[in-house]
């Protein structure tokens, strides 16, 4: 089945609202790897998985809290269990998107809402909140929910606020993707993510990958670095070792079993690739619970 970049996704508009605001709940997130001129604020309310944002790949849980700037391409895909076909498990989500001239294109110059400018233009890299301004926001988005007329754009604007001074944000991407997206360019990076997904503890080769693609070795090697500035071989292995940090979790099993179930064939370069992606080794992440950050892209 062949494939189309970053697809656009079209934001359903609504007549009597000038944002949208829903509550998903699905057995596992089904969005492809896309993008949309909307911002957009996620707040994860159920379900585990790996969160790809521009160049950027993270394991999110409950709780996640990520803004999205416009066109920025991303794509939640939680762990193999929910896809099991008689899986019980649910994908749950509260999603905020809007376009930045809901209120009118003069908004964001008026003297009070410089806070506000900041912190979209530094969404166009997307954003990962803490779990303090994750649970401050929480509860204003569920009110978002119920609430019609003048009081959404009060809540609007509280979580704006709560957003601007937060003091546990930071940027996702390296690279700035929003410029440079193309409607009709077309892109094989889902059926990638996929297969990688699907065959984590097989040998991938790059044969494999760019065939699957349908593109040669050196056209795919170059495809790659342009849509997620990394190469391959990096995209792989970060991919694997957001894997790895998710069992050193929540899995009993020792390290040289979990080396092997996310691909490698050998324990040292395991050790090595942990602790280039992540700063340490994965005997210090699981002993820090989780507390070391999985930052992937440094």
């Amino acid at each position: 089945m062949q494939m189309k970049r970053p697809k656009l996704l079209k934001v359903l508009e609504n007549n009597a609202a000038s944002f949208d605001i829903r509550y998903e709940k699905v057995p596992y997130f089904d969005n492809p790897w896309h993008f949309h001129p909307e911002i957009e604020l996620t707040l994860i309310t159920k379900s585990e998985g790996t969160r790809f944002v521009g160049d950027n790949i993270e394991r999110f849980k409950e709780g996640d809290l990520v803004l999205l700037g416009s066109n920025l391409p991303h794509y939640w895909r939680n762990d193999a269990l929910y896809y099991k076909p008689n899986s019980t498990e649910k994908a749950e989500a509260m999603i905020l998107r809007f376009r930045l001239d809901f209120l009118g294109k003069p908004w964001l110059q008026i003297p009070e809402m410089q806070e506000a400018k900041q912190l979209f233009e530094e969404a166009a890299r997307g954003i990962s909140f803490g779990e303090i301004t994750s649970n401050r926001v929480k509860p204003y988005l569920h009110k978002l929910l119920l609430t019609k007329g003048i009081g959404q754009v009060i809540g609007f604007l509280e979580i704006c606020k709560i957003l601007a001074h937060a003091n546990d944000g930071r940027s996702l991407s390296t690279k700035i993707f929003g410029e440079s997206n193309s409607i009709n360019d077309s892109d094989r990076i889902n059926n990638v993510l996929n297969y990688i997904h699907m065959h984590l503890q097989e040998n991938i080769t790059l044969e494999t990958v760019a065939t699957l693609a349908n593109m040669n070795e050196t056209a795919f090697c170059r495809y790659i670095k342009a849509k997620t500035n990394k190469t391959f071989i990096e995209l792989l292995n970060d991919i694997r070792i957001a894997y790895a940090c998710r069992l050193l979790m929540d899995s009993p099993r020792n390290i040289s079993e979990i080396c092997y179930d996310c691909g490698f064939n050998n324990l040292t370069h395991f050790n090595y690739i942990f602790k280039k992606i992540t700063g340490t080794n994965p005997s210090n992440y699981r002993k820090s619970k989780g507390e070391i950050m999985n930052k992937v892209f440094v």
